[in-house]
Order: C-alpha cells, then sequence, then structure tokens
C-alpha cells in the first residue's frame, strides 16, 4: 500500500490543542493506539502493558482511538478499571481528524494478534512516530530497523518494548521517528509504489509478448 502524505499532516498547535483537550500535561509522555474495536486488534493486550507500564512510569498516558473505543463500550471500560490506573486513559471514539490524533501521541502502539498490511503502522510512521508494534503480518516489512517488534499476545513484551523507548530518551525517540517518516517517503509513498506496480505490470507484459 501507499501513503497520501499530503493529508498526513499536523503542526504543533493543533497537537497541543487536542493534548489539552485529553488533560494531557507538556511533560506527559503519550502512548497511543488507534483502529477499531475489533479482537483481531487485541486492545486487551494494550490495556494490559499500559496497566504494566503506569505502574513504573507515571508520565505516561494512554490515547485510544477508533470506534467503539470509548466509555460505552463495558468490556473495554472493565479492562481498563482492571489496571488500577484508569485515570491515565483518554478514549476519544472514532475520530475523522486522524492525523491530528496521531500528532498528539509520542509513541505509536499497535497491539494486534494478526494484521495483513497495518496501514496505521504507515500513518503513524509518516507522523514521526516510533513505533512499538506486534510481529504479524508485513509490519516487519513495513518498520525494518525504525520501530521496534514485539510478540504477540504478550502483554509483559508489549509493555517492555515501549518501556525500551522511554529508557532510551526522548532524543532517541525523536531521531527513531523521523528515521521512520523517511522510510514512508523513500519507499512508501503513493508514488513510490505506483512505480513498483508499474514495474510489475511492464515485466509481466515484456514476457507475454515474447
Amino acid at each position: 500500500n501507499g501513503f497520501d502524505l499530503s493529508v498526513l499532516t499536523s503542526d504543533q498547535s493543533q497537537r497541543g490543542q487536542l493534548r489539552a483537550q485529553c488533560g494531557f500535561d507538556n511533560d506527559d509522555v503519550v502512548v497511543g493506539t488507534l483502529g477499531r474495536f475489533n479482537l483481531d486488534k487485541d486492545h486487551a493486550n494494550f490495556v494490559q502493558a499500559a496497566g504494566q507500564l503506569a505502574r513504573r512510569h507515571p508520565r505516561l498516558r494512554f490515547l485510544m482511538v477508533g470506534e467503539n473505543l470509548d466509555a460505552r463500550n463495558a468490556v473495554l471500560m472493565g479492562w481498563i478499571e482492571a489496571t488500577g490506573h484508569a485515570d491515565r486513559f483518554v478514549l476519544l471514539g472514532e475520530r475523522s481528524d486522524v492525523a491530528v490524533c496521531l500528532a498528539a501521541m509520542d509513541i505509536f502502539c499497535l497491539s494486534s494478534r494478526t494484521e495483513a498490511f497495518p496501514n496505521v503502522v504507515g500513518e503513524a510512521m509518516a507522523m514521526g512516530l516510533p513505533c512499538v508494534s506486534t510481529d504479524v503480518g508485513d509490519v516487519g516489512v513495513l518498520m525494518a530497523d525504525t520501530g521496534v517488534l514485539v510478540p504477540k499476545a504478550d502483554p509483559a513484551a508489549l509493555a517492555q518494548g515501549v518501556a525500551g523507548l522511554m529508557a532510551l530518551g526522548p532524543a532517541y525517540r525523536e531521531q527513531m521517528g523521523q528515521k521512520a517518516q523517511e522510510r514512508i517517503r523513500a519507499t512508501f509513498t503513493m508514488a513510490c509504489v505506483r512505480k513498483r506496480f508499474e514495474g510489475i505490470y511492464e515485466n509481466v507484459i515484456a514476457k507475454g509478448t515474447r
């Protein structure tokens, strides 16, 4: 898949405005996830990992964006309450301003148990976010060495992946996010992907005319 970078933009004022609406301070580190509530997305994995992290990192906050990721979801709220740190979670539900939501985050997290090619990881990378993801589908191909891969369905491993980025500090996280953004720009823009598809078709046509 290719990404339209013209729509994956946001500025500091939009980031600051949404963070303020969510009650985040400037010193808070926001770990976010984005995607509809679905068993395959394994939000229980994310919430359990967040609970483990909350006990060790008082400045961490957790932002969840997507369809049915809101206070009306009794199952999700039960998981969050069980962490003992429900006050650290902000649920925004379904939003149309994806780029702004991503901009409000400091670390993006994909907790899925299965994926094909997760566009949301590419979108987060395009926004300059360092990513921690379960090793599912084509995530490894997409991120290469620009993010952190962890085993699926393992909250402790997911928490450790985030903790590792926390330990390396904000400058390192920013550098990793920039590297991820550069990878998208170099390899996964709409123009790059179109060129690769054209090359495939041209090769097939050339073989067919022999």
